[in-house]
C-alpha cells in the first residue's frame, strides 16, 4: 500500500471551516508509521480538460493559492490511481476533495474532479475499458455521476442509506453484483461515521469495507484497487478510521 501525499495539502485556501488542514494532519499522523509515502506532481491543464471545462478551470485559477493545490490534488489522484494500475492498492491523501465537481461547475468544498479524472485518463490512454466508481461519503458524489451519466464503460454507485445495516449491505451488494472492470476507485468519505455528520458506521465497518473492495478488485480486475479522500469531519477519530480502512484494502 502507498499513500500519495504533499505537504502543500496543508495550505489554508479560501473554503469552508470544516474543510480545513486539520483533517490532513489527523490522517497523515495515522498513516505516517504504516506506510510509504509517495509525492505527486501538479496535474496539467490538459488532464483537467480531461473532465472539466476552460470555464471552470479558468475560474479555479483565479485563485492562483487555491488552483495550485487543486491542481496537485487532481495530480495526487493521477499518480494514485498509476500506482494501482502498477499492481500496487493506493491511497490518495488529498485535499481538496472532488466528488461534487461536475463538468463546468463546483460546490461543497470540491473544485476539480480528482476522481474522475484519475479514471478517464486511464480510460484516455488506453489501460482500461472499464471502471467501477463506489462512492462511501455521506454526500452523493453528484459531480462524478453527472460526469459518466451517459458512459457506459464507467459505473459509479453511490451509497446513500442512511443506516448501518443497509449502507453495508449496500456497497456489499454493488461490490458483488456490479459489472466486470479493469480498476476499482473508492471515493472514501469517512463522514459517514457514527460521531460524525452522518452518524451510521462505525470503526470496524470502515475496514470491513476496505476488505470487500480488495476481494471484489481479486475477483474482477486483477487486484487493481484505490482510493481518494473524499469527506470526514470528526478529527478525533478520522485518522483512525482512515486507518481502519486502509488496513481492509490493503
Amino acid at each position: 500500500m502507498k499513500i500519495i501525499y504533499h505537504e502543500k495539502y496543508l495550505t489554508p485556501y479560501p473554503t469552508a471551516g470544516v474543510e480545513n488542514p486539520d483533517r490532513i494532519r489527523s490522517i497523515y499522523k495515522s498513516l505516517s508509521s504504516s506506510y510509504a509515502f509517495l509525492t505527486p506532481e501538479p496535474a496539467a491543464a490538459a488532464d483537467l480538460l480531461l473532465v472539466h471545462s476552460r470555464r471552470l478551470i479558468d475560474e479555479v485559477a483565479r485563485q492562483p493559492e487555491l488552483y495550485e493545490v487543486a491542481a496537485l490534488a487532481a495530480g495526487g489522484a493521477l499518480l494514485t490511481a498509476a500506482t494501482a494500475m502498477a499492481g500496487e492498492p493506493a491511497f490518495g491523501l488529498l485535499r481538496p476533495p472532488g466528488h461534487h465537481a461536475s463538468p463546468d461547475s463546483h460546490w461543497g468544498f470540491c473544485f476539480f474532479n480528482n476522481i474522475a479524472i484519475a479514471v478517464e485518463r486511464l480510460r484516455r490512454q488506453g489501460l482500461i475499458e472499464r471502471a467501477l466508481i463506489l462512492d462511501i461519503d455521506l454526500h452523493f458524489g453528484d459531480g462524478t455521476d453527472k460526469f459518466y451519466a451517459r458512459c457506459q464503460e464507467v459505473e459509479v454507485i453511490n451509497i446513500e442509506s442512511s443506516r448501518r445495516d443497509q449502507f453495508l449491505s449496500e456497497v456489499q451488494t454493488a461490490l458483488k453484483v456490479s459489472r466486470s472492470c479493469d480498476i476499482i476507485g473508492v471515493s472514501a468519505g469517512f463522514d459517514t461515521y457514527v460521531k460524525d455528520w452522518g452518524g451510521i458506521l462505525q470503526t470496524e465497518d470502515y475496514r470491513q469495507i476496505g476488505a470487500w473492495v480488495k476481494q471484489a478488485a481479486a475477483a474482477n480486475c486483477q487486484g487493481r484497487r484505490f482510493a481518494l479522500l473524499e469527506g470526514g469531519y470528526y478529527l478525533p477519530d478520522l485518522g483512525k478510521n482512515c486507518l481502519a480502512f486502509l488496513q481492509g484494502l490493503e
